[in-house]
């Protein structure tokens, strides 16, 4: 303390309060909130990483035009097998486009009109999605929709604040908060988390970073997705090769493995 006497708090009560640890265990097994689960329904993805969880954020990420939103749409659409509904923030097109891109939409939450550049408008939308309707999981369509750069100082770290605040947001209300970011502009052979655009804070503050890419070498509609990182299970540089059927992205499984991008090999 300034004065140098130390407060009393032996007895201090307050929802900050230190506890044990047997306690806290008791506490996370009768929340809920703690405990929300969902599979992404692709085999492979959901073996490495075990599905999904209440407080997690995920970033997915990779070049203009190489499957970022079809890939979000299409764990949406394995949400809703589970009776799970997602809540979407779509600045990146408008809505009757985003509506069409499904063919037949499942059911998602939408926000009747959308802000730029208003993190507490969408966080305090996130939170009417969730008493209205109990929407726990929420895709953002992308990251520079929450920043207004041309007014930004310092960009990676105002963005870094912003990334922060999204993870605060999923674990505080136990969510799991997909967004979408764009790289650096121009392709090379590696793709990776560290072509995220404008702040190195995305990946830090990530529990996963998804890159997806389009591989025509093994078909049209052919690409695949790596697992960069995964901070709960450890997973590291897991490619998995995907396939658009019927609209949506599923896993290659007949397909030889696939290899492992160039800059990896060098």
């Amino acid at each position: 303390m300034a004065d140098g006497r130390m407060k009393d708090l032996r007895t201090y009560d307050g929802p900050d309060k230190i506890i044990t640890s047997h306690e806290m265990r008791v506490r996370l097994m009768e929340d809920d909130v703690s405990d929300f689960h969902v599979k992404s329904g692709i085999p492979s993805l959901d073996a490495a990483i075990d599905g999904f969880r209440g407080g997690e954020l995920v970033t997915i990420s990779g070049w203009t035009k190489q499957g970022k939103t079809l890939l979000a749409q299409s764990f949406t659409a394995n949400f809703a097998k589970q009776q799970y509904f997602p809540l979407w923030f779509t600045f990146e097109v408008p809505a009757r486009q985003f509506l069409e891109q499904f063919g037949k939409p499942p059911l998602i939450y939408m926000p009747t009109k959308l802000k730029a550049h208003a993190l507490p408008w969408l966080e305090e939308r996130v939170q009417e999605a969730f008493q209205k309707y109990h929407s726990r999981i929420v895709f953002i369509d992308h990251l520079h929709y929450l920043v207004d750069l041309a007014r930004m100082r310092n960009p990676s770290l105002e963005i870094g604040q912003v990334i922060r605040r999204l993870k605060t947001l999923a674990v505080d209300g136990g969510f799991i908060v997909f967004l979408l970011c764009h790289t650096t502009k121009g392709k090379s052979e590696s793709l990776s988390y560290e072509a995220i655009r404008d702040s190195s804070f995305v990946s830090q503050e990530s529990d996963t970073v998804f890159m997806v890419r389009r591989t025509p070498d093994a078909g049209e509609n052919a690409a695949e997705m790596r697992v960069e990182f995964h901070r709960r299970t450890g997973v590291m540089e897991r490619v998995i090769p995907l396939l658009k059927v019927d609209g949506y992205l599923k896993e290659r499984t007949k397909a030889q493995p696939p290899q492992r991008y160039r800059a990896d090999l060098d």
